[in-house]
């Protein structure tokens, strides 16, 4: 059996992935549009300069350009299953996540590579990005339009540069980097989660504790950083110059952490563990935190909304957000039709959203109503 001090970050990717259900009512967005093509699961979705969108599916692991006026879609590459050194930035092996950089560039993040590579809104590949080696190998998703990336060094959480070591930090530095050439600083500071003791079998970590609270960032095309606070519940603006807009604390109705989310999450976990050599016989315990957080993940418009999913109670389907201004305020809670998960914004209040369908998920565009 492998070490288990080397299993726990993708035990806890698969926690972070447990199933809970969204809370119903009435959706305040309506479908205007969808692709009629089911995948097998959708990244984000980025909007081009000509209302096409690009995305990855994540589960059959291709990209993607789509027109939802048209209903058509074209596969961009190839996947392949073993990346040469020096390859073509046309091949991927794990497309898992896209951004849009200045121009007409996009930004193809792969997970499995551990590379990014740019292409145009044409479809057509141009060359791999190269990328300094800052923070480890987790990949930078979050870019602006003024030649920067934007990364967390969790490596706090792992340990330093040794997964499992025992190392804990007052809080998770949010990098700058400057692609260009590298360079790199600190501009935001995250909290670190709330730790407590797993058991693998005869062996103890200190790990992140499950639904603990987690801050989330993100950043605007100009620049301006977010980071939602999640002890606090609410966000707060960088100005690229340094300055900084702190937002209001919102109230949220807590949501208890079930002895069926326990259940679910650690099934995955042993579902998950089985390809890395954990044993069905192992004994497995791992914390939970008492409550739910205030939010589960973020991500801004292209108005400097910024949307906060609500964690899901167990009986319902539909995810709700909170939506707060670029001032820091919340502004309103908006709930998507059934089925649906925010996954990208674009010009003229477009929402993107991946939705449920038979096979698998779409692409649709939803509208306030």
């Amino acid at each position: 059996m492998k070490d288990l001090r080397r299993l726990w970050p993708s035990i806890l990717l698969a926690a972070a992935c447990a199933d809970s259900r969204a809370g119903g009512g009435k959706a305040d967005l309506w479908i205007e549009a969808r692709l009629p093509v089911a995948f097998g699961q959708v990244s984000n979705v980025v909007e081009l300069g000509d209302g096409r969108v690009a995305f990855a599916d994540t589960r059959d692991r291709l990209f993607l350009i789509g027109d939802l006026a048209r209903g058509k879609v074209d596969t961009l590459g190839s996947r392949v299953d073993s990346m040469p050194a020096g390859a073509a930035a046309s091949i991927y092996k794990f497309p898992g996540w896209v951004a849009h950089l200045a121009g007409d560039t996009v930004a193809l993040v792969d997970f499995a590579a551990l590379r990014t590579t740019l292409w145009n809104e044409r479809g057509e590949p141009l060359a791999p990005l190269a990328l300094p080696p800052v923070a480890g190998q987790t990949p930078i998703l979050a870019y602006d339009q003024r030649g920067f990336g934007y990364k967390s060094d969790y490596r706090a959480i792992l340990g330093g540069h040794e997964p499992g070591g025992a190392v804990q930090r007052d809080s998770i530095p949010v990098l700058r980097i400057e692609l260009a050439t590298g360079r790199a600083d600190t501009v935001a500071r995250l909290a670190p989660p709330d730790y407590g003791d797993a058991t693998f079998g005869e062996q103890q970590q200190r790990v992140a504790k499950i639904f603990g609270p987690n801050d989330v960032f993100g950043v605007l095309p100009d620049g301006r950083l977010w980071v939602a606070r999640a002890r606090e519940n609410r966000v707060d603006w960088r100005e690229p110059g340094g300055s900084w807009v702190l937002g209001r604390a919102h109230e949220y109705a807590k949501v208890p952490v079930t002895e069926a989310d326990r259940d679910r999450v650690l099934a995955r976990i042993r579902e998950q563990g089985k390809g890395h050599g954990l044993p069905d016989s192992l004994r497995l315990e791992w914390p939970f935190a008492e409550e739910k957080p205030p939010f589960e993940a973020g991500m801004a418009s292209p108005a400097g909304e910024v949307w906060l999913q609500r964690p899901r109670p167990a009986d319902g389907r539909q995810y709700v957000y909170d939506v707060y201004g670029p001032d820091g305020g919340w502004r309103r809670a908006v709930t998507l039709p059934p089925g649906a998960t925010l996954a990208g914004f674009g010009r003229g209040g477009a929402v993107y959203a991946a939705l449920t369908v038979e096979g698998g998920r779409t692409v649709a565009r939803l509208r306030e109503r």
